[in-house]
């Protein structure tokens, strides 16, 4: 897949699929854009792409906030010319709680990143993509969004599955003018580092891990930010210029958990 000359911004850029998908699409040729609420993160992802002689800019954008959006979709588009491709990748936890102890404030600033976000993001590029006739843009869900989850709260939950929502209504909206949206739902992908883990305090362990990936992912290994980067960049590419409106569960077979469940109990 060739992206030579194309425009590509990918927001939670700063690390982990992010970070991974920019890179993928500076390799390939693309001006990777890379917007992250951590100025500093995002820096230095783009240093360290241009620093291969690849093409990167990065911006410190919370995407929660339309203004700040614009203006960082207007600068993109002033300095290239054209916006080829959008990923909303950003989000943001929250952390677990029952729904009786989680925080009103918790609920909004989920809420505000995932998905009004990945709203504010599309909108902005739209405007200018639909005069070039062309355009992709991938919005990254999560099973969870699909399933639930009971280690993320409610809010998480509920703004993964609002974004597989706005997929379907963007795809319509934006497919007569040439553009692709779709979706893609991640199981566990291998973000965080071993000692992170322990600190991040989300009730994940490396043992847990272990057995999540024995019990609920028949492919039997944990997902890699590579698993989502590649699926990422072929909804990007020509490859994909008639698939429209779909959600993609990249997850080793986590959509199966019930066989998974079932053949694990009954020692398969």
């Amino acid at each position: 897949m060739d992206f030579t000359g194309k425009v590509a911004i990918v927001t939670g850029a700063a690390r982990g699929i992010g970070e991974t998908t920019a890179w993928m699409f500076a390799r390939r040729g693309a001006t990777a854009v890379i917007v992250d609420i951590n100025g500093e993160g995002a820096e230095k992802v783009a240093a360290e792409i241009k620093a291969e002689d690849l093409k990167a800019t990065a911006f410190t954008v919370d995407v929660s906030n339309k203004d700040a959006v614009d203006a960082m979709v207007q600068r993109v588009f002033g300095t290239f010319g054209r916006i080829d491709v959008l990923v909303n990748n950003a989000y943001v936890s929250g952390g677990y709680a029952i729904v009786t102890e989680t925080a009103q404030e918790t609920w909004d600033r989920v809420i505000a990143v995932n998905l009004t976000g990945a709203f504010n993001c599309s909108k902005a590029v739209a405007e200018k993509m639909i005069p070039q006739k062309s355009g992709k843009i991938i919005n990254i869900s999560s099973g969870a969004g699909i399933n639930g989850s009971l280690s993320s709260g409610v809010q998480y939950p509920a703004s993964k599955a609002g974004m597989i929502g706005l997929t379907k209504g963007l795809a319509g909206d934006l497919a007569p003018f040439g553009i692709n949206v779709n979706c893609i739902t991640p199981g566990l992908i291998r973000t965080w580092e071993p000692e992170e883990m322990a600190e991040q305090a989300t009730g994940w362990t490396l043992e847990k891990v272990a057995r999540y990936v024995e019990v609920e992912v028949p492919l039997k290994r944990v997902g890699e930010p590579e698993d989502i980067a590649e699926t990422i960049l072929f909804l990007a590419s020509d490859a994909a210029s008639y698939i429209v409106g779909e959600v993609i569960n990249v997850d080793g077979g986590g959509m199966l958990d019930s066989v998974a469940k079932r053949e694990s109990l009954l020692g398969f």
